[in-house]
Parts: C-alpha cells; structure tokens; sequence
C-alpha cells in the first residue's frame, strides 16, 4: 500500500503549484519542504503569461491583493538617459483578460499558495526535512526522510523534484546538469530609494556594459536591484561593494539597503526530466542567468503542464506515456528557447561595450515600442513557453 500517491520535494512556488494542483484534483500529496535554497533567484515580477495559469488554480485574486499589477516596462539606456517604454495593456488588448505583469515577493506567493494548499483535505507538508535516499520499482518509490527526530521512509506512487538547482532528488538519480557556469555571480539587493522619481518604471531594464542591472518595483517604499559581478571578486564583499554600486547609478538620492543576496549564474539542463516514477520541475530541471533569465517563468509552465499531465494519469485517464511527453517538452523548450532567450536578454543589458552594437539593438526596440502589432508579436512569444497541451480537455 502507498502512504501517498505523490510526494513533492521542495515547497518553492512550482513546488507548490504543482501540490495545489494535483490536491485540487482529490490527489494524496505530500509536500517535503527542504528549505529554500535558491532565495537569491526569488523572483518578484511574474509575467502576464502565467496569470491565466494562477487564476486556474485560484489563487490570482488573492496574488493580486497582496501584490499589483503595472502594464508598464521599460529600457533605461543609464549613460544617455533614454528611456523606451512599452505598454502590455495596449499590446494585449483582447488577447488576455491579464495584459500587465504582477508584481508580488516571492515570500508572499509562497505563503499565498501554502494558505490555499492547507485548505485541502488531501494535502500535508512536512518541514526542515531532508531526503536522504531514493529507491523505486514498478510500482512506486520508497523515499528515505531525515528529520530533526529521527529517520523513516515513506511509500509513494510518483516523485517530484522541485527542489533548486542543487537538486538532492536529481542527484539520487544519478543525473548529470550538464551547461556552463557564467563568469559573473548575480547580486540581488532589496533597496529602499525612490527610483521612480528618477524615471524608472515598476520593471525597468538598465542597459549599460559597466552598471547593467533589472530594476524591479516591490511596493511602494523598496525595490530588487539585480546585478552581475566578477567571480573573481570575492563573495564576501559584495555587501561592501553593493552601495558603491548603488552610488554610481543614483547618485545624490538617499537609498538603504534592506537585504541582500549572492549567487553563481548557471546555464544548465538535467539529462533527462523524468527517469521511471520520479520527474523534475523548475530549477532542478533547468536553470537560466539569475538576472533576467526565463527560469521562473519556465518554471511556472513546468507546473501547470505537469499537473495536466499527471493527474490524469493518476485517474487512468492518459498512458504513462503523456508523462514522456511532459519531459521531452520541457527539456526541448529550455534548449530551444528559454536559454537563448535569457542569453540574449542578459547579453543587452550588461554586456555590450561596442556603441554601434549597442545601438542596432535599441533600434529594434524603439520600433517595436512604437508598433502594438510587433510589440504584441514579441510578447506572444512568452506564451509559447507553454508549449502545446499533453492532455485532450476530454481525458482531464
């Protein structure tokens, strides 16, 4: 007999969506949360194509309330003072009931989607748990469980590994993360410093091959400022270094500094995202550069996509098949599109030192600013890293 149909290791936002989700459908699952590893890729600005997904799940009102939403972004070229803003309201009208992008801590999310998890009867979570072996069969998988009184093991039909990008699931399992370190580190500060006077907008890209960095509006007193340095610049001063930093971009205006976190930036994808009765999501299937990479976004998706998919396996619904279909997908959709994506992104806003360079890329956004039809194009294509539907609306 299985003590639970899923187990869910780790309890970050696609961890929880995934466990809200397959709870929703009157699935036993068992969240294992091992502690958050990745705070400093906490993301606080979520992007218009996964609300339809949240709001599927109910929680997007209650997101909203304890967050807001901004139609509005911008490019903010930092040595010209150019500012190329871009409107989703008027882009997207008729194409979403959700044309703006929702600005909501990460911590808030969470406990957001661990109020609404608690509220189903099928649900539990452990905490300050760690899994300490992994062995399936046929049938199932038996999970190895350390806590602070003691060890045991729990019976389950399917794992998932949600659990960041040092992922001690795919480690069990035996694969590989092969990809690339980036030779910076990213370094996200929680500022309180009125950026809006200065002409930033909630979510504003700050262009410049010295001083790059993504500005992001938190609520109305702090916002994240997000930037690469060396590694080979010790971590350890890079709270020394953050107001120097803060210094040359606000210059005379007042700012302190609430919080702040450092991290490596990796490009890497796990071999395969499912092996037998175990498959992973969000950072410990893939991860992108933590400045402005597609991985939160992605990661939502993994969710939405793999309680589709493995709900209506579990109800006999869809061949264990559908669940091969969720790892290909996934997988094939980081290395086609998110990666290059984020890369590219991350390449505009911090790395281009060549004026000309520099100035044939804002060109292309200063047309697309000024189009609604091609700006429209170009945010369709977040939406795209859904990818197609595993599940015929009739199996689910």
């Amino acid at each position: 007999m299985d003590d639970v149909q899923v187990a869910v290791v780790g309890a970050d936002p696609a961890g929880l969506l995934i466990a809200l989700g397959l709870a929703r459908a009157g699935i036993e699952v068992l969240v294992l949360d091992t502690g958050r590893d990745d705070i400093a890729s906490a993301n606080c600005a979520h992007d218009w194509s996964v609300l339809p997904g949240l709001d599927r799940l109910g929680i997007l009102d209650d997101a909203l309330r304890s967050g807001f939403a901004d139609p509005r972004w911008c490019l903010f070229v930092l040595r010209t003072g150019e500012r190329i803003d871009f409107d989703l309201g008027a882009a997207l009208r008729g194409v979403t009931p959700f044309p703006f992008t929702l600005h909501l801590e990460h911590s808030r999310l969470c406990g957001i989607l661990e109020h609404h998890l608690a509220r189903e009867a099928t649900a539990s979570v452990e905490r300050d748990v760690r899994v300490t072996g992994l062995v399936q069969d046929a049938t199932g998988v038996d999970l190895g469980i350390g806590t602070a009184d003691g060890a045991r093991r729990v019976r389950v039909r399917w794992v998932v590994g949600a659990d960041g990008t040092s992922s001690t699931v795919r480690r069990l399992l035996g694969l590989g993360f092969p990809g690339y370190t980036w030779p910076e580190r990213s370094v996200v500060a929680l500022v309180e410093a009125d950026f809006a006077a200065l002409g930033y907008a909630s979510t504003t890209l700050q262009v410049d091959d010295r001083h790059g960095a993504v500005v992001q509006k938190v609520n109305d007193r702090r916002w994240r400022y997000t930037f690469a340095e060396p590694l080979t610049r010790h971590e350890e001063g890079s709270g020394v270094r953050i107001p120097r930093v803060l210094s040359a971009v606000l210059g005379e205006a007042p700012f302190r500094i609430v919080d702040w976190h450092a991290a490596r930036m990796h490009e890497r994808s796990a071999e395969r995202y499912r092996l037998g009765r175990v498959l992973l999501a969000g950072d410990a299937a893939h991860v992108t550069n933590r400045m402005i990479g597609h991985s939160p976004t992605s990661a939502f998706f993994d969710a939405f996509r793999l309680i589709e998919a493995l709900t209506a396996v579990l109800a006999e619904r869809a061949p264990e098949s559908v669940l091969d279909a969720y790892a290909e997908d996934r997988r094939r959709m980081f290395h086609q599109h998110v990666s290059p994506i984020g890369a590219a992104r991350k390449h505009l806003v911090s790395q281009i030192s060549d004026a000309e360079r520099l100035e044939t890329e804002l060109e292309s956004y200063r047309r697309t600013s000024v189009d609604t039809d091609e700006l429209r194009d170009v945010l369709l294509l977040n939406s795209e890293l859904e990818d197609r539907e595993l599940v015929p609306p009739s199996a689910r």
